[in-house]
């Protein structure tokens, strides 16, 4: 006898999971359809890989792991390939629950099979899984359902999700590495300026010799971090902690966001990496023929700065009303070449490819201001930290001469 895990609908359409014994995969199914369950999936096997109380633990640990990034873009490509290669939408969604080691996605998938298998539709059966589909997929799920290009629709969905990870991890990248750099250095400079200096201190004035004007600089800063250093390490906590906390206020999240684009260097990376999104994303909307109104308020619940989903939003709200799309975008808050590549879509009927090439000119835009971003940073933390602790360098030697010398 051998054991298979099941996944059936019962007469009431609910899901059952569990597993049966039977000479082969034939007699399993005939067991359960003798007992009046729908057949959504049957594998070899037992619950929990065969393993028993540790094998249980297992499964249920799996289920807790978040679907990643990565395990989606998977999905979403494999989606695309099999619908290309002529599976039906059942068939492809229970080979990808096979495929993936993912219990969660797997589980998921069962979840949206089932739901089809009832009569619902792809796009209604994904809504239940906001884990596996933002809002922006569902949108272009729907479209491709309408226009009868689900495989295309997966796999921009996919190239979506991979350029947005990698916009976020080139912005990450480019401001990790100059953070620690600057927290080792705090913690090398606290260190001279704590612990080094004090004590030669104690050493020179024993020798009844007087202090440098640069040891003497270092005390006094040794003695103002002691005194006001776990006020100033307060402040900066709060200000970490607190920014992102008023900026789940509308209004705070505004004046944040208004700054950040202003700060030199910054302002330009963030507001080119805003645009590489919301343009692509936005021509391929269009592409998957939404409407442009559609198009415009689903960027505008994409883009995480406020100024530029404001802006969006109120292009969307001058659409409804009949304007034309470059004559909505014509706001300061947007770079001039969005609404100027924008009339030139609008007045050629090519919208969609004109705005997916405006968001690859961004993404170059953004990989040379980020590789600028680092070039710069490198030079300024070596100079700044080369700076501090060659005076407290000067300090030390100058001390050490007027010991020698008694100078």
């Amino acid at each position: 006898m051998a054991a298979f895990v099941y996944l059936c609908l019962n007469a009431q359409g609910e899901e059952v999971r569990g597993e049966t014994e039977a000479p082969d995969e034939i007699g399993a199914r005939r067991q359960l359809k003798e007992t009046g369950l729908k057949i959504l999936s049957l594998e070899p096997g037992k619950l929990g890989g065969g393993r028993g109380v540790l094998g249980q633990l297992g499964y249920q640990l799996s289920l807790m792991r978040s679907i990643g990034t990565n395990d989606k873009v998977m999905f979403y490509r494999q989606m695309q390939l099999m619908l290309k290669a002529g599976h039906t939408l059942l068939e492809a969604l229970s080979a990808c629950a096979r495929l993936t080691v993912k219990a969660r996605l797997s589980s998921a998938l069962d979840r949206i099979a089932a739901s089809i298998q009832r009569g619902s539709s792809l796009s209604v059966a994904c809504a239940g899984e906001k884990e596996l589909f933002t809002r922006l997929a569902l949108k272009l799920i729907e479209a491709g359902e309408a226009s009868g290009e689900l495989g295309a629709v997966f796999e921009r969905v996919a190239i979506m999700m991979e350029r947005r990870a990698e916009i976020r991890r080139q912005l990450i990248t480019a401001l990790t590495y100059p953070g620690f750099v600057m927290l080792a250095a705090i913690g090398v400079i606290s260190f001279l300026v704590l612990s080094v200096i004090p004590r030669f201190a104690t050493f020179l004035n024993g020798r009844g010799k007087a202090i440098p004007w640069a040891a003497q600089t270092m005390l006094d800063a040794a003695d103002w971090f002691a005194r006001w250093g776990g006020l100033v390490g307060c402040v900066i906590a709060g200000v970490a902690v607190g920014i992102p906390l008023l900026r789940q206020i509308p209004a705070c999240r505004f004046q944040i966001d208004r700054v950040t684009l202003r700060l030199p260097v910054l302002g330009g990376t963030f507001t080119a990496a805003a645009m590489a999104q919301v343009t692509w994303i936005f021509g391929i909307l269009v592409r998957s023929r939404l409407t442009v109104l559609d198009a415009l308020r689903i960027c505008t619940q994409v883009l995480g700065n406020a100024v530029f989903a404001r802006a969006f939003a109120n292009a969307a709200e001058q659409v409804l009303v009949g304007r034309s799309l470059a004559m909505a975008l014509e706001t300061p808050a947007l770079p001039r070449l969005v609404r100027h590549m924008a009339a030139v879509g609008e007045k050629s009927g090519q919208v969609d490819t004109v705005m997916e090439s405006l968001g690859l000119h961004y993404q170059k835009d953004l990989d040379a201001r980020v590789k600028l971003l680092a070039v710069m940073i490198e030079p300024a933390l070596t100079v700044v930290i080369g700076g501090v602790v060659g005076f407290v360098y000067y300090a030390f030697f100058q001390a050490m001469l007027t010991v020698s010398t008694g100078a």
